[in-house]
């Protein structure tokens, strides 16, 4: 009887972790061996990372953005495949909004990368036109501005200044022309 007692409290208490761990293991995304290879090379905490976007962290989403720049080649694209399907989990309206913070020539850079890991993923709805199914991350990679409304509150990344937060919608304006070196 107290056995029993003593695994039905252990259990109770491990299974939020129990849940969690094996909600991480549903979400279907591609990481390269190789890539990882590179990051824990370049002491970049590529799973930590993952793992932040996976939520839609916006500090995640653009570390690994910005590790982009560390890999190349085959790796690259490998990368590229993983940051386009972390925007189903994401969200579009998140990973537009740290696209469009980034500076124009890493933008430039994810566009054509995207572009190219669209061929490679094996999820069939992430090869069509990416307007049809990331409008906002799209917009952003082609130089507008996209802002995240739904994450001001949580002292996101592209909170304009002055401006308070409004509830979850989303503002789009023109591409912004950079006027200092990038």
């Amino acid at each position: 009887m107290r056995s029993a007692f003593l695994i039905a409290t252990v259990s109770a208490l491990l299974f939020p972790f129990m849940l969690n761990a094996q909600t991480s293991k549903k979400l279907d995304i591609e990481i390269s061996s190789d890539v990882l290879k590179t990051a824990e090379w370049a002491a970049f905490k590529y799973m930590e990372n993952i793992e932040l976007a996976q939520k839609g962290d916006q500090k995640g989403l653009k570390e690994l953005f910005e590790f982009s720049g560390t890999v190349d080649g085959v790796e690259a694209l490998q990368h590229a495949t993983t940051c386009i399907e972390l925007i189903q989990y994401a969200t579009d309206e998140k990973f537009g909004a740290v696209v469009s913070i980034l500076k124009p020539k890493l933008k430039s850079v994810l566009l054509d990368r995207f572009q190219l890991a669209q061929a490679r993923t094996k999820k069939e709805e992430l090869r069509k036109p990416f307007q049809e199914w990331a409008p906002l991350t799209w917009k952003a990679l082609n130089g507008e501005k996209v802002v995240c409304n739904s994450c001001m509150s949580q002292g996101a990344l592209t909170k304009p200044a002055g401006k308070k937060p409004t509830p979850a919608t989303l503002e789009v304006t023109e591409p912004v022309i950079a006027t200092e070196k990038q």
